[in-house]
């Protein structure tokens, strides 16, 4: 016990968002920009953008366009004129080089590239058997990005994360969900998006919410308790004051191309919308602390009939200001500005990598958000474990373990594999099954609270008698090396 302990308390305060080291870069905020000049900006331009799945953005191709905001429209200058089609970038926290995921023939695989953001030094980073997407640069000279796998109905995604040379390219997420890269948070987490059930076989309906999970795939949680069913979230920035800005969209046929500006304020339970409903944006990028660079145009003008213009939007108005550029062939989309911004605090990894195994407790398997009372009034025997196949996606039954009389439980199950959980009676009759599908990392201990129980409300203080065998965690599903030990 005393050997785990620690390791628990530190688990507990990471989860809570703290990071370590010191931002080393501190966001230039424009430099106040007394003469009203605007940093240059790298954005994707398109003849057609389409909403959808990753892969197909930008069917008619796309480009990678650097701009000096306030020179001739004409001076914009194309850095890609050797790819059919670019998408994310992402400048570097020094504003030296940026990230792109990068299509370099029709029908060739996306992989990511990077260059100096003048055009120079082009090299791939990714050599991805699948689609590598939304890269973005961590600290301590990683990266993260999305791989997409599969094609039409199968087709997956899950979060990578790899040297910022290529290298260690290894999966963070598992199981259904197809996750998504939004950003990196200050507080060195990552915002994530991915489907709101979670689930295999069908969706519950076609919700994309925000989830944060650490670089190294521990700490999955939710991002606000909570969500609107058919509403789509993505594009996620965020603020210096900790806000989280997106794009939001109602589009359950899959036709909206463009969404509102939304936001997620510090404390903040719910979401609220910025814009009117007489314009779109695709997308929105932080230029200083109260001004974006974002990606707009009439609502109207649908059906590929009107262009992506990129204007100044101001938070404090919350409406559109000067426009920055425009050009009637093209779409212009996901701006960044060239501009120097703070590293992310640093998480140091808490994973044991030469673990085939993590641990879960449960602190009370009775608390359940759907019950009468938010508690199952049927007795509680076992929890059985349920995986799903990481090839053939198949369900397959890895044990079951005793439940405390308290609805506690404390197991060891395989590391890095998507699972599930159903409460058993004596009779091994089902009381509730859960849908959707979680992990444990190598050496990750996961705790949660109860049977889909409500996280916005705090548990009991009280020890779970599961806990009081804790050198003994009930081995599920593994090899019999790994039974004997304790841990």
């Amino acid at each position: 016990m005393k050997r785990l302990w620690p390791f628990l308390i530190l688990s507990c305060f990471l989860s809570l968002g703290f990071g370590f080291g010191v931002p080393k870069t501190r966001p230039v905020s424009l430099q106040a920009n007394r003469a009203g000049r605007l940093p240059a900006i790298l954005f994707v331009a398109a003849p057609t953008v389409v909403p959808g799945e990753l892969t197909g953005r930008f069917p008619q191709g796309s480009h990678l366009v650097r701009y000096v905001p306030g020179a001739p429209a004409s001076s914009a200058a194309n850095l890609t004129p050797g790819f059919y089609a670019v998408a994310d970038p992402r400048v570097s926290f020094d504003a030296s080089t940026v990230l792109f995921a990068g299509q370099k023939s029709r029908g060739a695989h996306w992989q990511i590239w990077e260059m100096k953001v003048g055009g120079s030094g082009l090299r791939q980073i990714t050599d991805c058997p699948g689609e590598c997407f939304q890269p973005a640069y961590l600290p301590h000279g990683q990266i993260v990005y999305t791989v997409v796998t599969g094609k039409g109905s199968g087709q997956r995604s899950a979060i990578y994360v790899s040297e910022a040379n290529g290298a260690d390219p290894h999966a963070i997420t598992f199981g259904p969900g197809n996750y998504e890269v939004e950003t990196v948070l200050q507080s060195g987490r990552l915002l994530v998006s991915a489907e709101g059930s979670l689930v295999s076989g069908g969706k519950d309906d076609d919700s994309r919410v925000f989830y944060t999970l650490r670089p190294d795939g521990t700490g999955l949680f939710l991002f606000r308790w909570g969500s609107q069913p058919d509403y789509l979230r993505s594009g996620a920035t965020e603020l210096g004051n900790g806000t989280v800005l997106f794009v939001k969209r109602h589009d359950p046929a899959g036709r909206m191309t463009g969404g509102e500006l939304a936001w997620l304020r510090p404390g903040a339970l719910h979401n609220s919308v910025l814009t009117s409903p007489s314009s779109v944006y695709w997308s929105a990028h932080v230029l200083d602390g109260d001004n974006l660079v974002v990606a707009r145009r009439d609502a109207g003008a649908s059906g590929g009939g009107g262009k992506f213009g990129l204007y100044v939007f101001h938070l404090a108005k919350r409406s559109a200001g000067r426009e920055i550029y425009s050009n009637p062939k093209f779409s212009s989309v996901e701006a960044v500005p060239v501009e120097p911004r703070a590293v992310p605090l640093y998480f140091p990894s808490m994973l044991h990598l030469n673990w085939d195994y993590g641990r879960i407790v449960c602190l009370n398997s009775y608390l359940s958000s759907g019950a009468p009372n938010g508690h199952l009034a049927s007795h509680i025997a076992k929890v059985r474990v349920v995986a799903l196949g990481a090839e053939d996606h198949m369900e397959h039954v890895l044990g079951e373990a005793a439940v405390a009389s308290d609805g506690s439980f404390y197991i060891k199950v395989p590391a890095d594999e998507a699972i599930r959980f159903e409460l058993l009676s004596a009779n091994g009759s089902v009381i509730r099954a859960q849908k959707s599908w979680v992990w444990a990392g190598k050496g990750e201990d996961v705790a949660c609270l109860g049977c889909h129980a409500n996280e916005a409300i705090v548990p009991q203080d009280h020890f779970p008698l599961a806990l009081k065998s804790f050198h003994t965690p009930i081995p599920i599903g593994l090899p019999v090396h790994t039974q004997p030990q304790k841990h």
